[in-house]
């Protein structure tokens, strides 16, 4: 069934008769199917499951509406269901039945008749459509509501003559935050989920966001600083601080949302759709019973377009009406220094967010923060990055990146270094790749010598296969050699990412109160998987000692260095630089 003309809730409901009809083996979908999903919608699997079932489905509120019992409707679906003609084998996709093909064209009809922009069908118009079908009618009967009438007078004095534009793409019965969760990001879920890297850095400036987000007016915080300084990051701090209660009282119980200026302007078609869009996340902020924190990164976007038919003016004007009025709490701004001076420091209303201003860390805090992150990305490259690797970053992208700002800079340092560290483990080995060139091209030589009649040829063509015959002896060894080394990364690899997992479980166990399962964690699990990784490290390490042993120089082609060093920074730099690898010094 395709989307394309349905909401989301009605899309979801037409899924669900699919799944209703596939569970009792029907072999078409009938209206009746429709009925049930509309009238029991299933639970759908996302973080709003809680919000989702304190609302009533609004079928459930229509029947209740017309006097009608919506219990007594259930039965009498179901007992139409049962009665229903099955088939011996259950298929996942069920084909529409005709009853069901004019029941979905009439909800379209009627999507099309209330003058909607957009043309989408909701839940309402699914309702109106499939209590025209006969077996419905029955069913509607047997719960009081003898007409269907009632129901079509039920729809609109609930919904009136409301429409649902394709910004939200639903009525407010079906889903009251439908914006918040389609155009913002949960920082604080991201936590939890372990999507966001434990770092907190600025604590200067992080105190300072949080005096000003607890003051009762005037509680609007923007962060002012250049492209890497770590503006983000702070919010990302700030969201670790309320999910690990650490943050003050007064923010505890709050939301972080980030707004996602991706999906809020991806679409807009027409004029005034980004303006809609705006407005319905604002207004949900600004209604929704949780108090929440917004943070729009990189604010001067929604300024930056110079009329209002790119959305941006229109926007902005919108924002400045909420500050204007005072109905805008709790919204984190982030932009920088000549951004900020170009849109906003002219502005009186703009200039009622408070400044923040964050300052490019220090040398000796971006260790810190690469410290807290090097952990992150030993998992992702599987290789070990060194703490001398971790201090020559810093100091040297301090001294010689100076087009940049730490700790971005520093930290594509240890990124592309980890990175080239473990490309070149990886790689074929070069000893491995000479004997496999070598024994290809003997064997073109060899088949074209077969060719030849002449003694000469022939003579030649036993040199060929003899020196094939040895070149494929050497090669076997190594190639179980390579195989075996690919084998044992691979491994360590994937024990340290599952101790990674195992850490996040740790975290969310303690979070919530599960002292069962973070004991076994603490004490058990990830006690043996770290002794585990040490085992198998130490096994490597003392491979490598024995083929250095054994083959000496050799051996520097077949293990190549599976640590990030000072070194593999300093070339690092010299690369990027231009600058003399001699020359670079910290």
């Amino acid at each position: 069934m395709s989307a394309t003309n349905f909401t989301d809730e009605a899309h979801k409901a037409l899924l669900d008769s699919n799944d209703l009809a596939s569970k009792y083996a029907h072999p078409q979908i009938l209206p009746i199917h429709l009925a049930v999903s509309l009238l029991s919608p299933s639970l759908p699997g996302s973080k709003d499951q809680q919000a989702y079932v304190a609302s009533v489905p609004l079928f459930k509120q229509v029947v209740e509406l017309a006097h009608g019992d919506p219990e007594l409707l259930h039965r009498s679906l179901f007992k139409l269901l049962i009665r229903q003609p099955t088939q011996d084998q259950i298929t996942e996709h069920v084909s529409l039945s005709p009853a069901l093909a004019k029941v979905i064209r009439s909800a379209s009809e009627l999507s099309k008749t209330q003058n909607r922009r957009d043309g989408y069908a909701a839940i309402e118009h699914l309702i109106l459509a499939v209590t025209q079908d006969s077996q419905v009618q029955q069913a509607l009967a047997d719960a009081n509501i003898p007409n269907a009438k009632l129901i079509d007078h039920a729809v609109q004095q609930i919904c009136g003559s409301k429409q649902i534009d394709l910004t939200t793409a639903y009525s407010e019965s079906e889903n009251k935050n439908r914006n918040l969760s389609k155009f913002t990001i949960d920082m604080i879920a991201q936590v939890r989920e372990g999507k966001i890297e434990p770092v907190l850095s600025h604590y200067e400036e992080t105190r300072q966001v949080i005096q000003i987000l607890s003051r009762r007016t005037k509680n609007n915080p923007i962060l002012i600083g250049e492209s890497g300084v770590g503006k983000t990051t702070l919010v990302a701090g700030l969201a670790h601080l309320i999910c690990n209660a650490e943050a003050p009282a007064s923010l505890l119980h709050c939301r972080l949302l980030s707004l996602d200026m991706g999906s809020l302007i991806a679409g807009c078609k027409y004029p005034g759709e980004f303006e809609e869009r705006m407005m319905g996340v604002l207004k949900e902020v600004e209604e929704s019973k949780d108090t929440i924190i917004l943070f729009i990164d990189d604010i001067h976007f929604i300024m930056d377009a110079p009329s209002s038919s790119d959305g941006g003016m229109g926007a902005a004007k919108l924002l400045k009406l909420m500050l204007a009025s005072g109905k805008l709490h709790r919204c984190i701004g982030a932009t920088t220094n000549m951004e900020y001076r170009k849109y906003m420091e002219k502005d009186q209303v703009f200039r009622r967010f408070q400044q923040v201003l964050v300052t490019e860390p220090s040398v000796s805090e971006t260790i810190y923060i690469l410290r807290c992150l090097k952990a992150k990305y030993e998992v992702h490259h599987a290789v070990i990055i060194h703490d001398g690797a971790v201090v020559a970053a810093a100091k040297l992208a301090a001294r010689y990146l100076i087009d940049r700002r730490l700790p971005d800079s520093a930290i594509d340092l240890i990124d592309e270094a980890a990175a080239a560290v473990r490309i070149a483990r990886e790689t074929q080995p070069q000893p491995l790749g000479n004997l496999e060139r070598k024994l290809q091209r003997l064997q073109v030589e060899i088949h074209a010598l077969n060719k030849g009649k002449d003694e000469a040829s022939k003579a030649q063509l036993e040199v060929a296969k003899q020196e094939a015959v040895n070149c494929a002896k050497d090669l076997q060894p190594l190639r179980e050699k390579y195989e075996s080394e690919k084998k044992r990364s691979k491994e360590i690899q994937d024990a340290k990412m599952k101790l990674d997992s195992l850490i996040a479980t740790r975290d969310a166990a303690e979070q919530s109160g599960d002292l069962q399962t973070a004991a076994d964690m603490v004490y058990y699990a990830i006690p043996e998987l770290k002794e585990r990784i040490e085992r198998m490290e130490a096994e490597r390490t003392e491979a490598c000692a024995e083929q250095r042993a054994h083959q000496g120089e050799v051996d520097e082609a077949w293990f190549p260095a599976d640590a990030v060093g000072p070194a593999q920074i300093h070339e690092l730099v010299a690369r990027w630089t231009g600058i003399a690898l001699t020359s670079v010094v910290i």
